[in-house]
């Protein structure tokens, strides 16, 4: 990976370890970085495989995402090897890893309490209120 890509998925990316690893060279590669997704990955997807099924683009979308895997050179790391060697836990994995990316980068809800209930009496409740001195 080059300094500038270091600095342009800098805080958005995850890593993490596939179970079985990809095969390639002799040996299976397991330890793996992970950037976040853009839009740009599934429209290339879907430009690369535009009457494929669905599984195929998403296995484009991961391939394009993955920073690193073990010690693939980044050319090598194709939808074909990923096709032939990534097996279905290993996917999951990286399916995991890419959902669990976008929670730990998406920002708390406005909804959601920021802070404990307010300490200040209502009028209601009030000591010298005139329904509580009932």
């Amino acid at each position: 990976m080059t300094e500038q890509l270091n600095k342009q998925w800098d805080g958005l990316t995850t890593t993490g370890e596939l179970t079985l690893g990809v095969y390639f060279a002799g040996t299976r590669h397991k330890r793996f970085t992970l950037r976040v997704g853009v839009a740009g990955d599934w429209i290339a997807a879907h430009e690369t495989y535009p009457s494929s099924p669905f599984q195929l683009g998403a296995l484009e979308v991961f391939r394009r995402q993955l920073l690193n895997l073990g010690d693939i050179p980044t050319e090598c790391l194709t939808v074909e090897l990923l096709r032939e060697a990534l097996t279905e836990i290993d996917l999951a994995i990286l399916a995991e890893a890419d959902e669990e990316l976008e929670k730990k980068l998406t920002p708390p809800s406005a909804a959601t309490p920021t802070g404990a209930a307010s300490n200040t009496p209502s009028s209601e409740t009030a000591i010298g209120s005139p329904k509580s001195a009932t």
